[in-house]
């Protein structure tokens, strides 16, 4: 039997599509599993060693419209999958394997092309995002999971070293420990003020002798700049200078990482890095807090939250009270207490 995921959402989302797939490489007698994404998270899944074939669908960019959903349809068609698990509730998702032929198509019945699905299951509202995803691949043959679903990355070839050499040339010696900071975000509404990671950090990094690295990509070198100048003069700031396997390798680096409900959060989770993240328009009851034993949310208890699924362009009220009311202080005391320190 062959299966082929068809994950083309956000990279934060595909690093949590992590688990089915092994859950699946591990189903008996399966012969190939491979994975549609996004380019980003094609790189990722790359990188993790979990896929037989990742084929990268740019749906914003050179694959976009009719176009580019049939040229992705007969990459598809042409792998001869038996089965498509899609964990992407889009109907676009569906339509790629209904459109490429696989015969059996498993999905969630939230889905936008649910009526092309041959087999629907539940959206449970409350588990976290990898357990609902377990539930696609328990309804293709695997056993339900015992307990917590086993999340395990891994840093990508290379990764290690670039991070490495990048804290080097900045003057960060292999023996320190660094505290990496992670304020962007593709939601604005999702960025807890930058300053305040910086202000967080430099706590700290004075009580626990770290080094600040701010980490992201090309997009919030700003947000970088701002957090590193808060964070004190011997903070670095990596923003857009690693690959996606130099991040995954500076992350796994880390003593702790502060990040927003972002994908950096999920790969300190997934790497067993302690990680304190800032949440305010979404809820951990979502199903997206970073899944880890070593994790810890810092919120507000705004009313208006949560204000949706995921994160938006701007908040409706125009005040964004569900981040500005997350003080430094707060995100200080939870770091100290996920790394065993005891509060301030």
């Amino acid at each position: 039997m062959t299966f082929i995921v068809i994950q083309t959402a956000f990279l934060g989302d595909v690093v949590l599509t992590v688990p089915l797939l092994r859950l699946l490489k591990e189903l008996p007698g399966v012969g190939r599993v491979s994975v549609v994404a996004r380019p980003e998270g094609a790189e990722f899944l790359v990188g993790q060693s979990v896929a037989d074939r990742v084929i990268a669908y740019d749906k914003r960019g050179d694959d976009r419209g009719l176009r580019g959903l049939v040229r992705i349809s007969r990459v598809v068609r042409s792998l001869a999958a038996d089965v498509a698990v899609i964990p992407h509730r889009s109907a676009r998702s569906v339509l790629i394997a209904a459109a490429a032929g696989v015969p059996e198509r498993i999905g969630f019945d939230e889905s936008g092309g649910r009526a092309l699905l041959t087999r629907s299951v539940r959206y449970r509202a409350r588990p976290h995002e990898i357990e609902r995803l377990a539930d696609l691949a328990v309804a293709a043959g695997a056993a339900e999971p015992a307990g917590r679903v086993p999340f395990r990355l891994r840093v990508p070839d290379g990764g290690d070293r670039e991070a490495e050499a990048a804290l080097v040339a900045r003057g960060v010696a292999p023996e320190e420990s660094v505290i990496v900071l992670a304020p962007g975000s593709r939601w604005p509404t999702k960025r807890w003020p930058a300053e305040r990671f910086g202000e967080a950090a430099a706590t700290l990094a004075g009580e626990l002798r770290l080094t600040p690295v701010v980490t992201g990509s090309g997009g919030e070198r700003e947000a970088g700049r701002t957090a590193a100048a808060a964070a004190g003069a011997a903070a670095v700031d990596l923003s857009g200078e690693l690959s996606l396997a130099g991040w995954v390798g500076l992350v796994a680096r880390a003593r702790i990482v502060l990040s927003n409900d972002s994908a950096t959060a999920h790969v300190a989770a997934g790497l067993g890095v302690p990680v304190v993240a800032v949440f305010g328009p979404t809820v951990p009851a979502q199903g997206f807090a970073p899944y880890g034993d070593r994790a810890v949310v810092v919120e507000s208890d705004a009313a208006c939250r949560p204000c949706g699924r995921h994160g938006s362009e701007r908040c409706r009220s125009g005040t964004l009270e569900c981040m500005q009311a997350v003080r430094p202080g707060a995100v200080v005391d939870a770091a100290l207490r996920v790394l065993g320190a005891g509060e301030r």
